[in-house]
């Protein structure tokens, strides 16, 4: 069960939060003008935090399964600086039309791009967050919050 959770996890931490970033970053490229440059130095920090977060943070994973209790501490740690990437995503998308240098006549396209971010922070970020912690997992691990959670962070990306 434990490399399930891996699999599983490092699918959705290093692979889909990943390309949401980098797509989330060329469209903002194409649609507000703003320097490549600034666009990437967000990006790699956004992938950093996602990485240094996402690998331990798959310990949460690990609470019911039998591995050992270190993992409860690690894991909720961890856990619970997953948000952040999340937020950085929608702080980053936010500051990047506000310093748009062209107004694009595609709004759709500008919507979509702070729209996803959002929605990847709710659902990942909050709603994630809401039952990550151990104590708190105990109650809502398996139930339709865990479902709500993963659907809610992919409607984001």
């Amino acid at each position: 069960k434990m490399y399930w959770w891996w699999v599983v996890h490092l699918w959705v931490e290093g692979v889909w939060e990943l390309i949401m970033g980098a797509m989330l970053a060329f469209v903002l490229v194409k649609v507000t003008g703003v320097d490549r440059e600034v666009i990437e130095k967000w990006l790699y920090l956004i992938i950093a935090m996602t990485l240094i977060s996402g690998i331990i943070g798959t310990g949460h994973h690990y609470f019911w399964i039998g591995t050992p209790g270190f993992w409860q501490v690690w894991g909720s740690i961890f856990s619970a600086l997953e948000p952040i990437p999340f937020f950085m995503l929608t702080i980053f998308a936010f500051n990047v039309v506000n310093k748009r240098r062209r107004e694009h006549p595609n709004k759709a396209a500008v919507l979509w791009a702070l729209g996803c971010a959002v929605m990847g922070f709710l659902g990942a970020g909050v709603w994630g967050f809401l039952h990550t912690l151990s104590f708190v997992n105990y109650w809502t691990h398996g139930t339709q919050i865990t479902a709500s959670h993963g659907h809610m962070a992919f409607y984001g990306a």
